[in-house]
């Protein structure tokens, strides 16, 4: 049977480091310093059926954006089923592992204590004045050193048995959502879960984690994802990294929404991230957010300014949402499933041929010099994005203008809205090119009846 473990304490006593190992990932970030993880992260434990959480510490910070922290934290502590109570043993008992310590008890939930870092015999002697917290269940380890943890797994496999093993689903439409900070990606994630799973906030870059998020009665998981600035903006380490989780949720997504700023349309960063999630090959959605801050005339002209600026880009889906308001959701899962669907779909060789003579029917290619390119046939090569490979003579000298063409006329006539389309034109060699003339006996005699005749 499953149970949920949410993972506690104050900033900085390693509680992410704990999940990474309990769950084999590297799904939290991680540094020495404190205020690091913002959002509550789910994660599997390896050996057990145990769902973990990782919260961000519980600190007497008075902002709002700490007490956004807190309230996830205190969400957390509601869904667990057992509570990892982590300490530091470096740093001793401290006031606030009291409080919490208080906080925790009036859960009425079986509490473990954890006291981290402890490295070596002083550590351990050191680390009993947190017995006086009173709470009987508790483990000493080092996360830094990975000691003292089997006992932790031990316990959570005995608490959690795998009754069968487990299988991801792999039919589950996973969207990552991109974009600038506080363009509203976390706010859209809210709206479309159906529920508060990541922290809002004016202040930009609070998202730091890829944080994924399962939406109600579908299969489909959103992730959240740290906005991606400029190189020379993105100095700290802790954003760098955020920015290769956000790459690495991008390649394992099936669809991309990309959500731009209405007030301030298609900047160049954008145009960047763009560009890279189609390069990846993955289907994009792009999605204007705020148009509650826009007058009808800058509504009515918004999609029109989009697209002047895709013109790399124009099979792209655009849509216009508020997702404070809620305005033009429904449909956009809608899209983003149909955006999969096309992209992972087979195509029958025959319809191809037929929309390929179509095309050549209507447009010729060009000629080259004395000849023209003859295009001879064509079949799919792959999918996620898909791949046509047109066989053919001449091939190499084609315009990119005309190649264009081919893309465009392909992508119309079978409905690849939103979807990378890759088409590879293939020169066809002379099978006999490299092989030399032997004549049989037979073809010897007969070539020397004809020189001789010729000779007479």
């Amino acid at each position: 049977m499953s149970c949920i473990v949410a993972i506690v304490g104050r900033p900085n006593v390693g509680k992410s480091s704990l999940f990474n190992i309990l769950t084999g990932s590297r799904a939290a970030l991680v540094a020495d310093f404190s205020g690091l993880t913002r959002d509550r992260q789910y994660g599997r434990d390896l050996k057990s059926s145990a769902i973990l959480i990782d919260t961000g510490g519980i600190g007497k910070d008075s902002s709002d954006l700490s007490k956004d922290v807190i309230k996830q934290t205190n969400l957390a502590i509601e869904e667990a089923d057992i509570l990892f109570f982590m300490v530091d043993g470096k740093d001793g008992l401290m006031p606030l592992d009291e409080e919490i310590a208080k906080k925790l008890r009036k859960t009425n939930k079986p509490v473990r204590l954890i006291v981290n870092k402890i490295d070596n015999a002083k550590d351990l002697e050191e680390s009993f004045e947190f017995d006086q917290l009173g709470f009987k269940d508790k483990a000493v380890v080092s996360t830094a050193h990975n000691l003292g943890l089997d006992a932790l797994k031990k316990d959570l496999l005995e608490t959690a048995p795998v009754a069968e093993p487990i299988q991801e689903k792999r039919n589950d439409l996973r969207i990552s959502i991109l974009g600038r900070p506080n363009v509203g990606k976390s706010t859209l994630i809210n709206k479309l879960s159906g529920f508060e799973r990541v922290l809002v906030s004016s202040e930009s870059g609070t998202t730091r984690d890829s944080i994924e998020v399962p939406v109600k009665e579908r299969e489909i998981t959103l992730i959240d994802t740290a906005g991606v600035r400029k190189k020379s903006v993105s100095k700290g380490k802790v954003e760098q990294f955020s920015i290769s989780q956000s790459i690495e949720a991008i390649k394992k997504s099936n669809v991309v929404i990309h959500i731009l700023d209405a007030v301030e349309p298609l900047v160049d960063q954008d145009m960047h991230l763009l560009g890279l999630a189609l390069s990846i090959g993955k289907p994009v959605l792009i999605v204007a957010n705020k148009i509650d801050l826009l007058n009808k005339e800058e509504l009515a002209n918004l999609t029109d300014h989009i697209f002047r600026r895709l013109s790399f880009a124009k099979f792209v889906g655009v849509s216009l949402i508020s997702a404070k308001e809620g305005k033009g959701l429904k449909k956009l899962l809608n899209l983003a499933e149909e955006a999969y669907l096309a992209t992972s779909k087979d195509f029958s060789t025959s319809v191809l041929n037929k929309i390929l003579n179509e095309a050549i029917k209507k447009q010729p290619p060009p000629l080259i010099g004395r000849f023209r390119p003859k295009m001879r046939y064509i079949h799919q090569g792959g999918k996620n994005p898909p791949v046509f490979i047109i066989h053919g003579k001449n091939l190499k000298k084609l315009s990119s203008s005309y190649k264009k063409y081919m893309e465009n006329y392909f992508r119309e006539h079978l409905k690849l809205r939103s979807t990378p389309l890759i088409i590879d034109f293939l020169e066809s060699e002379n099978p006999y090119k490299d092989k030399p003339n032997v004549l049989s006996g037979r073809q010897k005699k007969k070539r020397k009846r004809i020189i001789k005749r010729s000779k007479k």
